[in-house]
């Protein structure tokens, strides 16, 4: 190799060899939804390709066959004012549904990193008591607290869904080049490079070339302000394919690979010319008898338990393909007998004789009904399985998660005897902040990079000798954060970073030391309550126990007296008025009465007596009656005295001082969850952040940082390669 070609990693040339000699006419394929983000970075491979396989083809191509992000008015997070549009934050609170790819930008050093509430919980963040005091409460603290640093999209308001390829520029261009000119500025603040005064932020950070940068983001901004007043019918789509040339070729400072721009709802045009194309064989495979079985059953295990939907989930007859309908939206593709549908809103149905067995057949009842322009496209699991058909994607780590569903369906169909041609994926791994080490820029970092930095301004030399060593120092604060059971605990861990910290400690122990002794005093106060309720409890108890003493005496002793007594005035009254063997009053004799006389008064002589021995009895019955009001007199006072102690206690811990220190504990437990919070969140946002973006960094982040070109030119040195068989 020339001395003055770059030094391309082995690896970039053992994959780019191995490619070239097995399929030396597949051209490579990048499918993104935007030029805003990552695709463009895939110059880099397009300046390998150059020196190891200058004949190759690249085909960058939009990716505007899915739905744009969509949000309804009525559940909107934001007031939407009529607007078509709207730029949104993804966040774990209003917008956590939030998925957005044609749409979305992210400033310099920014990402779609959400802190989310359960990675919060995972790190230890006692989230709702944090949200019991803060302001909003929940909602407002998920809203605000876990914002994903530097990333907005934009978001369709009105009813009904769109197709990414059929945003129109007069609708979308304002708030396109709004959530633009917002990207932009911040990271040229974040060069220290503000277009406005003085920024607090940028403090001590100066760019050390203010001019080429702010250029750079005046040009692309110039790049669409032109095309969108040029082009107002035009699609957003029409315009990324615009961009993508005059883009790479800025990321690169100039140079060309064989660049050929496209976009899916051109290359998936399903008619009876295309139909014969090689990436609709895939589709072939779910329509022929002899392989559809197989096909839908490899289909369906691949993705079954992933949350991917199972054919079965989408209907009868449903097939891993979406139609677009030109003018009617996209939706899944059914093929019954006599029948074939498709899920539009609302649902479309061709009436057939028979059932569509092949792609030829498919292509003529489509074409048929809704002419040439018809897509036919695979859900996620099956489009790079079309596709690979023809060509080799280019696909950066950490891309397309679906891919391994897509080798587990691939291998099963293998497994079941179906052969499918397929050309390989090319892996593409960067460094992209190693490759800093050589740029002459300083960043004025955001806050929660300046935190992990220590520091608010960092050379990018710096930035690339440390960030790996950052990342690594933050997942180690989440651990020792995560390690902070108590309050205390936590608050001694951050009074180790500052004097702020420190004296909230002291407070915090201050108050805890104060709520200890009111808890110590009350403590004895509630002990003594305790012994006294018991006592009550047992003066009651003796109280009954006299009383039940009283009424056994009572029922030994007076009672059978009192029966006596009763009985004698029974006999008396009996001989009052005798009666006869019928029941007939009788005539007492003369005998009789005087006999009669004498019993009646020995009966009530008895009577005396035995009252006299009853009254003899009342003082021993006094002495229980005594006894009993004793214990209830006790029991009384016993009673009162916890009242007042009680009352004492409740002084005691509602005291002044006692809600002084009650405040003082709530506040900084408060304010040192809340920094828990923060600093969790930051560190995510910095670990996870940067290691995203390392291997998936914004393009236009390039030649803004470095206008010269050093940046990109270390990216492509470092550039790592490997090939994934599919």
């Amino acid at each position: 190799m020339p001395e003055n070609v770059l030094p391309f990693q082995p690896s970039m040339q053992a994959a780019v060899a191995d490619l070239r000699e097995r399929f030396p006419q597949a051209p490579f394929l990048t499918l993104g939804q935007t030029v805003l983000w990552d695709e463009p970075v895939k110059a880099a491979f397009c300046r390998a390709l150059e020196v190891l396989a200058p004949q190759a083809t690249i085909v960058a191509a939009v990716h505007d066959t899915d739905y744009f992000a969509k949000v309804s008015p009525t559940d909107s997070p934001v007031e939407v004012s009529g607007e078509k549009f709207v730029l949104l934050e993804h966040n774990d609170g209003d917008t956590r549904d939030l998925w957005s790819a044609a749409g979305e930008i992210s400033t310099l050093l920014g990402s779609e990193t959400v802190p989310t509430r359960q990675k919060l919980s995972e790190n230890g963040v006692a989230i709702d008591k944090v949200a019991r005091h803060y302001p909003g409460g929940l909602k407002e603290l998920l809203n605000t607290e876990t914002a994903a640093w530097g990333w907005r999209a934009l978001v369709h308001t009105e009813a009904g869904s769109l197709l990414a390829g059929e945003v129109r520029l007069r609708d979308i261009a304002p708030k396109l080049l709004e959530q633009m000119s917002l990207a932009f500025d911040e990271s040229l603040r974040t060069l220290g490079n503000a277009t406005a005064e003085v920024d607090e932020h940028v403090g001590e950070c100066q760019c050390p070339a203010p001019c080429e940068s702010r250029e750079v983001a005046a040009r692309v901004l110039r790049w669409v302000e032109e095309y969108c007043a040029a082009e107002p019918d035009a699609t957003l789509s029409e315009l990324y394919r615009y961009l993508t040339p005059r883009l790479w070729g800025m990321i690169r400072n100039g140079g060309s690979c064989n660049l050929q721009t496209s976009h899916s709802l051109k290359i998936f045009r399903f008619n009876q010319k295309t139909a014969a194309l090689p990436r609709f064989e895939f589709v072939d495979l779910f329509l022929k008898p002899a392989t559809r079985d197989a096909a839908r059953a490899a289909y369906n295990d691949a993705v079954r338990g992933s949350g991917i939907y199972t054919l079965d989930q989408f209907g009868t007859g449903a097939l891993p393909f979406d139609v677009v309908i030109p003018g009617k939206g996209r939706g899944t593709l059914r093929v019954r007998e006599n029948l074939v549908v498709i899920e539009t809103n609302p649902p479309v149905a061709i009436k057939v004789e028979g059932l569509c067995e092949s792609v030829a057949e498919l292509a003529a009842i489509l074409e048929a009904k809704f002419g040439e322009d018809v897509v036919v496209v695979g859900k996620a699991v099956s489009l790079i399985s079309m596709l690979a058909r023809e060509m080799i994607f280019v696909f950066h780590e950490k891309a397309s998660g679906y891919t391994k569903l897509t080798q587990k369906m691939n291998a099963s169909l293998r497994a079941a005897g179906i052969e499918l041609g397929l050309h390989p994926m090319l892996r593409l791994k960067y460094s992209t902040w190693d490759a800093l080490a050589q740029v002459p820029a300083q960043f004025c970092l955001p806050p929660h990079l300046e935190r992990a930095f220590g520091k608010k301004a960092v050379s990018a030399s710096e930035f690339a000798a440390r960030w790996e060593a950052v990342c690594t120092e933050q997942d180690t604060l989440r651990e020792n954060l995560k390690a902070c059971r108590s309050p205390r605990e936590l608050l001694n861990t951050l009074a180790q970073e500052s004097e702020y910290w420190q004296n909230a400690a002291n407070e915090y122990g201050k108050a805890r030391a104060v709520i200890a002794e009111v808890s110590e005093r009350a403590k004895e106060l509630q002990k003594q309550i305790e012994e006294l309720r018991e006592r009550k409890q047992a003066f009651t108890q003796n109280a009954v126990a006299v009383e039940r003493k009283k009424g056994e005496a009572f029922r030994a002793e007076i009672l059978p007296l009192r029966e006596k007594i009763r009985d004698l005035h029974e006999e008396i009254a009996g001989r009052i008025s005798p009666v006869d063997e019928t029941g007939q009053l009788r005539k007492l004799s003369k005998a009789e009465r005087a006999q009669n006389a004498e019993l009646d008064k020995a009966a009530l002589e008895e009577v005396e007596t035995l009252r006299a021995v009853i009254t003899q009895m009342q003082p021993e019955r006094a002495r229980y009656d005594e006894e009993i009001a004793m214990w209830h007199s006790a029991a009384v006072r016993s009673r009162e005295e916890a009242r007042k102690l009680t009352t004492q206690r409740v002084e005691t811990e509602k005291s002044p001082e006692a809600q002084v220190a009650r405040a003082t504990i709530t506040r900084w437990e408060y304010e040192a969850e809340l920094e828990r919070l923060r600093r969790v969140r930051d560190a995510i946002a910095t670990s996870e952040g940067l290691r995203y973006t390392n291997l998936r960094p914004t393009a236009w982040w390039l030649p803004l940082v470095s206008p010269d070109g050093v940046w990109f030119e270390q990216l492509v040195a470092t550039a790592q390669a490997r090939v994934e068989e599919l």
